[in-house]
């Protein structure tokens, strides 16, 4: 969004975030190289290194790319986003399928199953969302390396938005690889990117309720019973759906029953018996996942409804055309603003939403 107004604010604010990645001569956390933390704060004492956040860097440079045209910050982003890219694939996966999972990194606040399901929670950036209740049976698995060294830990499902977020960044580092001229780096993030995108649109896709879940890491069946989501809906941004599928979490996502609320959106579907309109991650809209399905259902061909839905967010949105703060999450039911206000993050995609859509 910032790319749109202010070109070199949005290349420092990347620039920022990775001034903290995990160097590979960090000799205390030697084990996370690559890694990107999920929070910096002024008083270094809170920073938060118990997990990351969903891979999106990738998507970031290019679109910034896209405007700047500025070689040399590609030239120097790529090394970085390949060692965070990596790092997924080192540390979170754990029967080494190329599919990854949400986990916790090696730190004294990762201790118990507990305290690890919280840091995996937090690294898919859906802190309390139904996927991850504890009493679904979840098993925390150790990540080794060869020589048995302890990685980190992953959970005992592999998520269907991490994995669609992984498959849009190889095809991301494919563009940038290409446009840097390393030819052979783009055709090896290409074939990478349809192994992936091949297991996405069979094993985390249910034929009977016509959606996409995460799916049990041991069976490889979709997690059905844990509800719909609009994690599924990262599908359609992400680019891995066929035609009929597509047409599938379209209608989903445009059904009044499921994700068609009056704010639209939800971040659990109204069908989901854990849905709770005001319980955080488990209903109501969050700007991101919203501007993620808007973006879904348009680069299939949906245009019309994506523009319908994109008006509806904005005009449903609490205080959104007076001068009333922008909040971090909105009701899905009434459109009240919810939790934080002068959220930066729902600001940047409504402004998104405004420009494309509005």
């Amino acid at each position: 969004a910032v790319v749109n107004f202010a070109p070199e604010l949005a290349v420092d604010s990347i620039r920022s975030m990775f001034d903290f990645q995990i160097s590979h001569d960090d000799e205390e956390r030697s084990q996370d190289r690559g890694m990107v933390i999920d929070c910096v704060f002024q008083n270094s004492i809170e920073n938060n290194a118990r997990n990351s956040k969903p891979p999106l860097a990738a998507w970031a440079v290019w679109e910034v790319y896209s405007v700047t045209q500025d070689m040399e910050f590609l030239c120097e982003m790529y090394p970085k986003l390949v060692s965070y890219h990596d790092w997924w694939y080192r540390n979170r996966d754990h029967d080494r399928n190329g599919i990854a999972e949400y986990g916790a990194t090696v730190h004294p606040d990762n201790h118990d199953r507990q305290s690890i399901i919280q840091a995996a929670a937090w690294e898919s950036g859906m802190d309390n969302a139904p996927r991850f209740d504890e009493d679904y049976g979840i098993e925390v698995l150790e990540n080794r390396d060869e020589a048995g060294r302890l990685l980190g830990y992953s959970l005992s499902q592999e998520s269907v938005d991490l994995n669609c977020y992984l498959y849009a960044e190889k095809d991301y580092l494919s563009k940038i690889a290409e446009t840097l001229g390393k030819s052979k780096e783009a055709e090896m993030y290409r074939q990478e990117a349809k192994r992936v995108g091949d297991f996405i649109r069979v094993y985390m896709w249910d034929d009977e309720t016509r959606f996409f879940y995460d799916v049990d890491i041991a069976e490889k069946r979709p997690l059905v019973e844990r509800g719909m989501g609009i994690e599924g809906a990262i599908a359609l941004w992400s680019g891995v759906v066929d035609a009929e599928q597509a047409f599938c979490v379209c209608s989903s996502l445009m059904d009044e029953q499921l994700f068609n609320t009056p704010m639209p959106f939800p971040t659990v579907s109204r069908a989901n018996p854990r849905y709770s309109p005001e319980k955080y991650w488990r209903g109501p809209v969050w700007l991101d996942q919203a501007y993620f399905a808007v973006e879904g259902l348009h680069r299939y061909g949906y245009k019309e409804e994506a523009r319908a839905m994109a008006r509806k967010l904005i005009e449903a949105a609490e205080g959104l055309t007076d001068d009333s703060p922008i909040r971090e999450n909105y009701s899905p039911e009434t459109g009240a603003g919810l939790n934080a206000g002068s959220f930066s993050w729902s600001a940047a995609f409504f402004y998104l939403l405004c420009l494309k859509y509005a």
